[in-house]
């Protein structure tokens, strides 16, 4: 069965590669592709591992919003509520929010999936679905329907806070027939409390 697993998490890992590198008239940046790589590997990482229980949290996020691109950037700040409980197979539920100095505004919700190496390193990749207000701030195209994939690298202390590192890409793919589809990163620190 483990094998089995390992055997379908490796082709989907092969998926994702495959799909960030394939030539599109929507190619995917950059940074999306080396997103979804390092997704694949920290998610087949997780397959042979037990899966470990977590705490609901509420997290805080601070940082740079369109550091990559530098077209317009901002400072950025976000909260997120990070449910324990699983979904299905390791996924766990989150939503969140956050706005710009530039008077955007951003919600999301999706899943997560975390890999623990070890007892205090946490690296988590996730994936949502939101919207995005552009304020004074980037245009990221009409509908204002994004997809906000990242990752985040965070220190779990005895407690169960954590802190850390996120890098988050924001776009809309073009999935609704938009014409611009200049997309964002956001980059951040972390800091992660435990509600329960």
């Amino acid at each position: 069965m483990v094998w089995a697993m390992l055997r379908h998490f490796a082709g989907t890992a092969v998926m994702l590669a495959w799909i960030a590198f394939t030539p599109t008239s929507a190619r995917a940046d950059k940074e999306v592709q080396a997103l979804a790589v390092a997704t694949g590997a920290v998610i087949a990482t997780t397959i042979a591992t037990p899966i470990p229980t977590e705490s609901d949290h509420v997290a805080f996020e601070a940082g740079r919003f369109d550091p990559v691109k530098n077209a317009q950037p901002a400072t950025a700040f976000g909260v997120e509520f990070r449910a324990g409980e699983i979904l299905v197979w390791r996924l766990r539920p989150f939503v969140g929010a956050g706005f710009t100095t530039d008077h955007s505004f951003y919600g999301y919700g999706g899943i997560r999936v975390a890999a623990h190496w070890g007892d205090h390193v946490i690296v988590t990749p996730s994936f949502a679905i939101g919207g995005y207000s552009r304020g004074e701030g980037k245009d990221l195209g009409t509908p204002a329907i994004i997809g906000r994939f990242g990752i985040d690298l965070e220190y779990r202390f005895d407690n169960d806070v954590q802190m850390g590192v996120g890098y988050h890409h924001m776009s809309n793919g073009k999935v609704f027939g938009q014409q611009t589809n200049p997309g964002t990163e956001i980059v951040g620190l972390t800091l992660s409390i435990p509600v329960r």
